[in-house]
C-alpha cells in the first residue's frame, strides 16, 4: 500500500479538510524548521516562522497549481516568511552567532563517538555557511539538504532549473572559499 502523496494531501485541504494538513506537517516540519533555522539563525524565531508557513499553506491551498512538486511550492513559502519575517524584525538586533544556534541545528547530525577534529570541521563549515548572504545561505541548504533535483530547487527558488544549478555552483564556490579562510584550507582538499 503506498502512501498519499504530498499533492494528494494539499488537494483534500484544498477541498475543506484542513485535517489533512496534519499529516503535511508532519511529513515537513522538521525540514522546515531546519531550512528557517539556517535562515535566521534563532531557535524560537525559526519555529515560529515554520508554524507561519503551515498556515500559509493552509490558506494557499486552493492555489497551488499543480505545475510543480508540493516540496518546492512549500520551499518556496517558507523562503518568502523567512525574509518577510527578517524584513519586519531588521531593527530588533541581529540574529544570533553560528555557536548558540549550531547544537540545535546539528543535534542529529552529530554522533557523540565522532572525532574532535571532524567536530571542528563541521563547526568551520557552519561558520562558514553562516556567513554567507541570506541568498547563497538557502541555496545551498535548500540545495543540499532539501532537493534531490536542480528542477525542485528551481521550483523553490521560483527560477528555472539552469539558474538554480549555476546558483548552487556559485554558491559552493562562495561556501569553499568562506571554509578555507577560517580553516586555512579549502573544504574539498
Amino acid at each position: 500500500m503506498q502512501a498519499v502523496s504530498d499533492e494528494q494531501l494539499l488537494q483534500w485541504v484544498a477541498d475543506g479538510d484542513a485535517s489533512c494538513l496534519g499529516t503535511l506537517f508532519e511529513r515537513h516540519h522538521r525540514g522546515v524548521y531546519q531550512f528557517c533555522l539556517q535562515m535566521l539563525r534563532n531557535p524560537g524565531h525559526a519555529e515560529d516562522v515554520a508554524q507561519e508557513v503551515f498556515i500559509k499553506i493552509l490558506k494557499a491551498a486552493p492555489k497551488f497549481r499543480g505545475d510543480g512538486t508540493f516540496k518546492g511550492w512549500m520551499y518556496n513559502i517558507a523562503r518568502n516568511a523567512t525574509y518577510d519575517y527578517i524584513r519586519q524584525n531588521k531593527r530588533h538586533g541581529e540574529p544570533a552567532e553560528p555557536n548558540e544556534y549550531t547544537d540545535a541545528l546539528n543535534v542529529d547530525e552529530i554522533s557523540a563517538d565522532q572525532s574532535a577534529e571532524s567536530q571542528q570541521r563541521m563547526g568551520n563549515l557552519t561558520k562558514a555557511l553562516a556567513s554567507l548572504p541570506a541568498q547563497l545561505q538557502e541555496v545551498i541548504w535548500l540545495g543540499r539538504f532539501e532537493f534531490d533535483s536542480f528542477k525542485e530547487l528551481g521550483q523553490a527558488l521560483d527560477c528555472k532549473t539552469g539558474t538554480a544549478r549555476v546558483r548552487m555552483h556559485r554558491a559552493m564556490q562562495q561556501l569553499n572559499l568562506a571554509f578555507a579562510e577560517i580553516n586555512g584550507a579549502p573544504f574539498d582538499e
